[in-house]
């Protein structure tokens, strides 16, 4: 991979992570931070609603995990650009497709490695 190509995708890994950012914070502000709902405690709706505000809460922090977890994947992508190992598969060593990394920046193996390991849970 030339200097153009590996620029090329280092600019869509840092467009991607500060996407993960951004959606980070609106779910964080969104969600996790909103005072639950205020209802009489006689009320019987004020049971499903205070349902209804763990259940926001326990989404928003599964997306968390979610994104921070794609954010960590990002972040690896990046090192490999440092270190000059990105774009070869983790597993067979060959270069990945780039049409695979323009759909998957952060693609750590090519399509047959990902397939094995997802298929048999190792390489």
């Amino acid at each position: 991979m030339n200097k153009k190509e590996m620029k090329h995708f280092e600019k869509l890994l840092r467009e991607e992570e500060q996407r993960i950012r951004d959606a980070m914070g609106r779910h964080e502000k969104e969600t996790l931070y909103q005072p639950p709902s205020d209802s009489n405690p006689i009320d019987l709706t004020s049971y499903a609603e205070a349902g209804t505000d763990n259940n926001e809460r326990e989404v928003a922090l599964r997306l968390a995990g979610d994104e921070a977890e794609r954010l960590r994947e990002v972040a690896e992508a990046l090192e490999r650009i440092k270190d000059g190992t990105y774009g070869e598969c983790l597993g067979c060593k060959e270069p990945i497709p780039k049409k695979r990394l323009e759909a998957f920046p952060a693609a750590k193996y090519c399509v047959a490695c990902k397939s094995k390991l997802e298929r048999d849970g190792y390489l």
